[in-house]
C-alpha cells in the first residue's frame, strides 16, 4: 500500500527540486544574500526568482487574526482583531458592541468587567494604555493576572489617551489575562466608555509620538515604490506582525520589501515556535527615497514545516515618518494545484452508526474475514485514517454532511432539534439539478420528524421496532438505484444510507444466539432489547464499565460483529449491483461513521469529545479506482465528504461551505492542514491542529495538549506553549463566528407516536 503522507512530501519535494534546478539561487533564504547578512534594496545583479507557484495563504487578508505589534502589544478595540481575544468567551461578550467615531470602529463598552488575553513575546515591564472616551464611567480598573496593575482614567464624553503606570518589574513572557473594571453606574441606555484601541506597552526612550498600528493604519491597499504599486503591511520600527500557520511541506514565503520615506532601515522575517528560539530566515536592509524600490523575495519554509509556527514579519528600526512595506505576502506551493474528483454517474455514501474504527479494516490489524466488503474497500479504494467528526451527536454529523456547515451552523445540536427548513441539504440541490436523489436511514435521529427528509426524491426511513432488518437501508438502497437505472439507464444518482452499523437492535436468530461467545452465558443483555437496557445503565448515572460484566461486554461484541457482517454483506451486494447496472467504475463510492463507540461509551451520543470517539473510519472508492490502495494520512472531516459529491455531480451551494475535494487530499497537493478540526458539543470544543489538540468549556481556561510529547494527554501544555494557545483559541471562535446561525434559528422537533416508538426502542428516549 501507498502511505499519502509519504507521496505528499515526494511531490513536495519534487517541485521544490524543480524550482532549485531553474536557476533559483534567492531560495537559500529569501533574500540575495544569506539570512541575517544585510543586502541592498534593489540590486541590478540579483538573478530572476522562481515561478511564483500556488498561493495558499494570503497574510494580508487574514491580518485581522495576526498579533501586531509595535513598541508593545496593540488591540484594536471594535474591530475582526479581537475575535477570540475575550478570555475564554466564545464571542464578544454581552456589553460590548462595535461603534464608529469619525469613520474608525470602536469598542463600546456596557458591561461592568471585560477580560482579554495576550501573549508577550519577550520579558519586559509593561503599562497599559488605551484611547478611550468615558460616557457613564470615570475610570476602569486594570488587573493583569488579576492582580492590580493601575487605573485607566476617562474624560467624559472626550477623546484622551488613557494610561496605568508600568511595573516596576519585568512581567513574564506568555500568556497573560487583562481584566478591565469599570466604575460608576451606568443608566438602561448608557454604556460605560467607548474604546478605540488597547495597548499592552513596553516602556522606552523612544521620543516619537506613538502611532498604533491599527489595521486601518497597518493595510496600505496600493503602496508604490518607483511606480510599482503592491498591498501591503506597512510597519514603522520597532514593529512586528505575526500570524499562526501550519505549513505544508514545500511552503514559501513570496513578498516584495520595501522602505516608504526617507533614509534607511531593516527588516526580517523570522519564525517562531513555543519553547525555541526565534530562527532568522531572511534580512533585507532597505533604502527608501524617490528612487526607492521593492526587493522581491522568495523564502523557502522546509525546515519549519509540518508544525504549528508562527510566522513574523519585523522593521526593526524606521526613520521618522518612515515604514517598512512588505508587500502582497503570500505562503505558496510550487506545484499545480490539487485534482478534483472526476465526474460521476452516481455518488453513493454509507454511513454506519455507532462503530468503532479499531473493530474494522485496516485499523482491526488482525484479518477481518468477516467483512470481506469492507476489507476489498481497505485494499482497492482509499483509505483515509485522520478521519474526523464535528460533534458526538450522530444527527448533527449526518446535518453536516448533508450541509458542509458545522453543527453551530445548521443548528442539530441536541437530541430536541430538527433540520430547519430553511437549511438547504445535498439531495436538494441534487434533485434541483436534475440528479436522481435519495435517503435511506434505520436511525431513528435522522428520520423525517428531524427534518432529513426535506427535498429528496425519494425518503424511506427503516424503524427499528418493525420487522426490518438493520441491512434494509442499504439492500433498499441497491433496489432504487437498480430500478432507477433500469427505467432510466443515462440517469446520475445520489443515495445516502444511515445504516445502524454496530446500535443495538440487533438481529439474531435463537440458534444464532446459542453459538455467540462467551459460552454459556446467562447476563442480562438481549439482541432485541440491547439498546434499552445499555442506556437505562447509563440514565442511573454509571458508567458501563462499571455496570456491565466482563461478559457481558463480551456479549455486546459477539452481537456488534453478527450486526456488522449482514451489513458489510449487504454493503458487498450493493456494489454489485453498481457492478451489474455498469457504473461501478463510474461511482465515488463512500463508507464512513457517525460517531464512534467504545467500552466505556457504548453507542453513547453527546458524549465527551474524546479523541476515540471523535475520530471516525473513511473509505472512498474513487472513479475508475483512482488512488486505489492509498492509505492517507491527512486530516480529514466530514464535509470534505459533501465537497467531494458536490465536485462528482457538478453541482454546488448557493452560499460557501466547508470542506476539501478528498481526491486533492489524495493526491498529496491539497493542504488539510490550513486550519484546525473542530468539533463542539453545547458549550464544549476540540481542536486538532496536527499533533496539537485544544479542549475546554467557553468562560473557563482551556487544556492543550501536544500529541508529539504526550500520547496520552496526562500534561496540560497551556503555560509552556501559549502562542499555540492563542492560536488555536482564535481559530475556533473565528470559526465560530464566521459560521454559526443565531440561536433563533433552531428548530425544535414534534415527535410522532411512530418516532417516539423508534426513539424507546433506540434507548434514546424513556
Amino acid at each position: 500500500m501507498v502511505s499519502l503522507s509519504a507521496r505528499a512530501g515526494a511531490i513536495a519535494l519534487a517541485f521544490v527540486g524543480a524550482a532549485f534546478m531553474s536557476g533559483c539561487s534567492s531560495c537559500n533564504g529569501g533574500s540575495r544574500d544569506a539570512p541575517g547578512k544585510p543586502a541592498a534594496s534593489g540590486s541590478a545583479a540579483a538573478p530572476p526568482l522562481p515561478p511564483p507557484g500556488r498561493t495558499i495563504a494570503d497574510i494580508v487578508a487574514s491580518l485581522a487574526g495576526c498579533d501586531i505589534e509595535h513598541r508593545g502589544v496593540l488591540l484594536d478595540a471594535g474591530t475582526d482583531a479581537m475575535t477570540g481575544r475575550f478570555a475564554w468567551t466564545g464571542v464578544a461578550p454581552l456589553g460590548v458592541d462595535s461603534v464608529e467615531h469619525d469613520a474608525s470602529t470602536w469598542a463600546r463598552v456596557s458591561g461592568r468587567t471585560m477580560r482579554l488575553f495576550f501573549v508577550l513575546p519577550e520579558a519586559s515591564p509593561i503599562f497599559v494604555s488605551a484611547r478611550s472616551m468615558g460616557i457613564a464611567s470615570r475610570a476602569a480598573t486594570v488587573s493583569l493576572d488579576d492582580q492590580p496593575l493601575g487605573t485607566l482614567n476617562f474624560n467624559r464624553n472626550q477623546i484622551r489617551v488613557a494610561s496605568t503606570g508600568a511595573t516596576t518589574l519585568p512581567v513574564d513572557p506568555g500568556l497573560h489575562t487583562l481584566t478591565f473594571r469599570f466604575m460608576g453606574r451606568a443608566r438602561d441606555a448608557d454604556a460605560y466608555a467607548d474604546l478605540d484601541w488597547i495597548r499592552v506597552g513596553v516602556p522606552d526612550e523612544n521620543p516619537a509620538t506613538y502611532g498604533p498600528p491599527t489595521l486601518r493604519d497597518v493595510v496600505s491597499p496600493a503602496a508604490a515604490l518607483s511606480g510599482v504599486p503592491h498591498r501591503s503591511i506597512a510597519l514603522r520600527g520597532p514593529g512586528a506582525v505575526r500570524c499562526a500557520l501550519r505549513l505544508p511541506p514545500g511552503a514559501h514565503l513570496r513578498t516584495a520589501i520595501g522602505l516608504q520615506g526617507a533614509g534607511e532601515a531593516d527588516a526580517s522575517i523570522r519564525i517562531l515556535r513555543d519553547g525555541q528560539k526565534p530562527v532568522d530566515v531572511s534580512a533585507q536592509h532597505v533604502i527608501g527615497g524617490e528612487k526607492a524600490t521593492w526587493s522581491e523575495i522568495d523564502v523557502p519554509l522546509a525546515p519549519h514545516t509540518g508544525s504549528l509556527v508562527h510566522l513574523e514579519l519585523r522593521a526593526e528600526s524606521t526613520p521618522q515618518g518612515a515604514r517598512v512595506l512588505f508587500g502582497d505576502p503570500v505562503i505558496t506551493l510550487p506545484a499545480p494545484p490539487p485534482p478534483a474528483t472526476a465526474k460521476a454517474r452516481a455518488v453513493v455514501i454509507v454511513v454506519l452508526n455507532g462503530v468503532e474504527r479499531e473493530e474494522l479494516p485496516p485499523w482491526h490489524g488482525a484479518p477481518t474475514p468477516h467483512l470481506p466488503a469492507l476489507s476489498e474497500l481497505a485494499l482497492t479504494g482509499t483509505t483515509f485514517h485522520r478521519h474526523r467528526a464535528p460533534t458526538t451527536y450522530p444527527a448533527a454529523v449526518l446535518g453536516s454532511m448533508l450541509t458542509a456547515m458545522p453543527p453551530r451552523g445548521h443548528t442539530v445540536t441536541d437530541p430536541g432539534a430538527r433540520m430547519p427548513a430553511s437549511q438547504t441539504m445535498l439531495g436538494t440541490i441534487a434533485h434541483d439539478a436534475s440528479l436522481r436523489a435519495a435517503m435511506f436511514t434505520g436511525v431513528p435521529a435522522t428520520f423525517k420528524s428531524f427534518g432529513f427528509g426535506t427535498g429528496w426524491e425519494h425518503f424511506a426511513e427503516f424503524p427499528p421496532q418493525g420487522n426490518d432488518l438493520a441491512t434494509t437501508p442499504i439492500e433498499a438502497a441497491a433496489t432504487w438505484m437498480t430500478n432507477v437505472l433500469r427505467q432510466a439507464p443515462e440517469a446520475r444518482l445520489l443515495a445516502v444510507v444511515h445504516s445502524r452499523g454496530g446500535h443495538p437492535p440487533w438481529d439474531v436468530t435463537a440458534r444464532e444466539q446459542a453459538t455467540l461467545a462467551p459460552n454459556n452465558y446467562t447476563g442480562v443483555i438481549d439482541p432485541r432489547r440491547g439498546a434499552q437496557q445499555i442506556a437505562s445503565a447509563r440514565k442511573r448515572g454509571k458508567k458501563d464499565k462499571d455496570v456491565f460484566s466482563a461478559q457481558d461486554k463480551e456479549r455486546i461484541r459477539a452481537l456488534e460483529t453478527v450486526a456488522l457482517t449482514g451489513q458489510d454483506r449487504a454493503i458487498g451486494s450493493l456494489v454489485s449491483a453498481l457492478k451489474t447496472a455498469g457504473i461501478w467504475e463510474s461511482t465515488v463510492f463512500v463508507v464512513t461513521g457517525d460517531v464512534g463507540s467504545g467500552a466505556d461509551a457504548l453507542y453513547a451520543e453527546g458524549q465527551e469529545l474524546s479523541e476515540k470517539l471523535l475520530t471516525l473510519p473513511l473509505y472512498v472508492r474513487f472513479p475508475d479506482a483512482r488512488y486505489g490502495g492509498a492509505n492517507v494520512h491527512l486530516p480529514t472531516e466530514v464535509w470534505d465528504i459533501t465537497q467531494t459529491a458536490l465536485s462528482a455531480l457538478g453541482i454546488a451551494f448557493s452560499r460557501p461551505g466547508l470542506g476539501r475535494d478528498l481526491s486533492g487530499v489524495a493526491s498529496g497537493l491539497e493542504d488539510p492542514y490550513e486550519e484546525p478540526q473542530i468539533a463542539t458539543l453545547d458549550d464544549r470544543f476540540s481542536a486538532r491542529w496536527g499533533e496539537l489538540i485544544m479542549t475546554g468549556r467557553y468562560d473557563a481556561a482551556p487544556s492543550l495538549c501536544d500529541l508529539e510529547l504526550d500520547p496520552t494527554c496526562a500534561f496540560n501544555r497551556r503555560e509552556t506553549m501559549p502562542l499555540a494557545m492563542q492560536a488555536l483559541f482564535r481559530r475556533i471562535v473565528a470559526r465560530d463566528v464566521a459560521t454559526a446561525a443565531p440561536a433563533s434559528k433552531r428548530e425544535p422537533a414534534t415527535i410522532e407516536p411512530e418516532t417516539a416508538s423508534s426513539l424507546r426502542v433506540w434507548g434514546a428516549m424513556d
